[in-house]
């Protein structure tokens, strides 16, 4: 089917009671993946390109990608920009047929980053689009360097109806806990403070650093009113275990790549399938 709005994939999980995913796309391999199990699952899913993926492609191919698949399939497919960081890849992004952008200014000063985000929704929302932002700050445990490797900054409660309220906001990305990338601990997440954010404003609640989030928290974060979560690292580690280990198979005279990246594309629709039954949202395309 055509491209859905991500917006509404968001208000139809909300009005369900279930989760939606934002599994991130780095190429064919994980695309392919991410749409087949959707198609299996016939579940809602978001597609979701990180700005760096963009930067180290070029615009369009990541989405020209998605959109195709999303005609092959007969579920609800979106297209969002992840952790964008200026106004330039938003707009860029809005251009290439992403329904959603996330503006994440949350390394910045408070004020700062209701600036910044204030300026990519008051042009988004001109162009038909919708945004995400950040408040709080999610550690990446995969950067070594810059302002990303720097330790997780839980968001205030208190702050967000301020912020949604300032930026115009459509979802909010918020920080109890979780970390980006291959966690050697299970996260603790304050639950206490994700009650009260979500008690504090009726905005759209992203969680982050889903990847090694245990089952029963993640249903415990959408009963407690997360609508989307993010899913990066663990699908990609499945993905190149799965090739390694079939390529370690191979004669060392057969270029097959087949036999390479057709279980890794497997792996990582086994992982996606797994996400999409702890969110709820298996059964909910329409």
């Amino acid at each position: 089917m055509a491209l859905v709005k991500v917006a509404e994939i968001y208000e139809k999980a909300r009005q369900g009671g279930y989760g939606v995913a934002g599994f991130c796309v780095d190429g064919l391999g994980s695309a392919l993946a991410i749409l087949d199990a959707a198609e299996e699952a016939q579940a809602p899913v978001v597609a979701v390109i990180w700005q760096e993926i963009i930067r180290s492609v070029g615009p369009g191919y990541m989405e020209a990608i998605i959109k195709h698949g999303a005609a092959q399939v007969g579920v609800p497919v979106g297209i969002m920009l992840d952790h964008g960081t200026d106004l330039t890849i938003c707009l860029e992004s809005i251009v290439q047929g992403h329904s959603m952008v996330m503006i994440d200014a949350s390394h910045y000063e408070f004020e700062e980053n209701i600036r910044r985000t204030r300026a990519v929704c008051d042009l988004a929302h001109r162009l038909g689009a919708t945004v995400e932002g950040e408040l709080g700050a999610i550690r990446r445990t995969f950067e070594k360097t810059g302002e990303f490797s720097e330790a997780t900054t839980l968001t205030d409660p208190e702050s967000v109806p301020v912020f949604v309220e300032r930026t115009g906001v459509d979802a909010l990305a918020v920080s109890i806990g979780t970390e980006s990338g291959l966690l050697a601990e299970t996260p603790q997440l304050d639950f206490e403070r994700l009650r009260r954010i979500a008690a504090s404003s009726d905005v759209h609640l992203v969680i982050h650093g889903g990847s090694g989030t245990p089952a029963a928290d993640v249903c415990r974060m959408v009963d407690s009113g997360v609508t989307a979560f993010r899913f990066a690292s663990e699908i990609w580690r499945a993905y190149l275990n799965a090739m390694r280990e079939a390529q370690a198979k191979l004669p060392e005279d057969s270029p097959d790549t087949r036999h390479v990246f057709g279980p890794a594309r497997q792996a990582a629709r086994e992982m996606v399938l797994t996400r999409m039954e702890q969110l709820g949202c298996v059964g909910k395309a329409w």
